[in-house]
């Protein structure tokens, strides 16, 4: 198998310069432009970058076809001369407009919720922020919410230990060491405001400041900080605000429930939904509070939408009006 890599690596990796503009004050998205309108600005892909790629599938036990196919991408974007494969990103920190600083060393600086609006729309997928990457495809174990009398500000994902953890979307890499409960954890800000963050890693794959793609590999599954057996415990976060993944991602079909968000204040919190939610289907644990937390409804105004009270039964699969 090493030999086989060793053959791809050295007939994958064509040096080349990936080109970079600034990112304006007021505007998150990765635009595509033109070769002639980007500043001349470089930052160097090298050789050893995609062989630390290699190195990192190296320690896999089994490697599938989409990492094979990821390098074959890379070199597509490092060796092609078309402007459309050029990765751009906007200077040397994503989401200035929401952020005044790339803090390295601590994990969260909180937002208070008072700062937010009452409600804004965030894309979340498109052309030129890119698609969304399931960071790894496995039962979901715990999900968002209060556990044993402790908020659980993210899900956990079943995993063997050494399984590959990917990036959930375009982004660049905030945190990439040890930090307590969280165990071996990388912190990846994307270009919209939003952060993933991908907990209790055995091996981290990537350093701060790294710029990362959607699918790419950032990490190991393991068991590392305050963790019961191995899993991944992923969260997303705006502002330093915890999100409620399953809101805003299918942990079923592996994908966004749309490509724009909406996140709101509301008498809970910071809540988050898909900007196109009408309704809402009843799944196990559900009841009339944790569904109008989810979208920033007080219980009157969701029974109010339904024409009925908290007194009806919900059942799995019925469906409830949200919006």
């Amino acid at each position: 198998m090493k030999f086989i890599l060793h053959i791809l690596l050295f007939t994958f990796i064509i040096p080349y310069n990936v080109l970079a503009d600034g990112e304006p004050k007021k505007d998150t998205t990765r635009l595509k432009v033109e070769a002639t309108t980007i500043s001349q600005e470089h930052m160097s892909v090298t050789k050893a970058q995609l062989v630390h790629l290699v190195d990192s599938l190296l320690d896999m036990e089994t490697i599938e076809e989409k990492e094979i196919e990821l390098i074959s991408y890379y070199n597509s974007v490092l060796s092609s001369k078309e402007a459309n494969l050029t990765i751009v990103k906007y200077g040397n920190m994503p989401a200035t407009n929401y952020y005044d600083d790339f803090d390295e060393s601590t994990v969260f600086q909180i937002i208070p919720e008072t700062e937010f609006p009452e409600s804004q729309i965030i894309k979340i997928e498109s052309d030129s922020l890119g698609i969304y990457a399931h960071p790894r495809v496995g039962p979901v174990n715990s999900k968002f919410g209060w556990r044993d009398g402790r908020m659980h500000k993210g899900i956990d994902i079943n995993l063997h230990k050494g399984d590959a953890v990917v990036a959930a979307f375009d982004g660049m890499v905030r945190i990439a060491h040890a930090k307590g409960a969280y165990g071996n954890v990388v912190i990846i800000r994307h270009y919209n405001g939003l952060e993933t963050v991908y907990a209790h890693l055995s091996k981290i794959k990537v350093k701060p400041g790294q710029v990362v793609l959607a699918g790419q590999l950032i990490g190991l599954g393991g068991s590392t900080g305050r963790s019961s057996g191995p899993h991944l415990h992923f969260e997303v976060r705006f502002k330093g605000q915890a999100l409620n993944p399953s809101s805003i991602i299918s942990f079923t079909e592996n994908k966004t429930l749309n490509d724009s968000i909406v996140i709101k204040k509301s008498r809970y919190g910071i809540c988050a939904y898909p900007s196109n939610a009408t309704l809402h289907t009843i799944e196990r644990g559900d009841t009339w509070y944790e569904v109008a937390k989810r979208y920033g409804l007080s219980m009157k105004e969701l029974c109010l939408l339904n024409g009925t009270d908290k007194r009806y039964y919900l059942k799995i699969g019925q469906k409830l009006r949200v919006n």
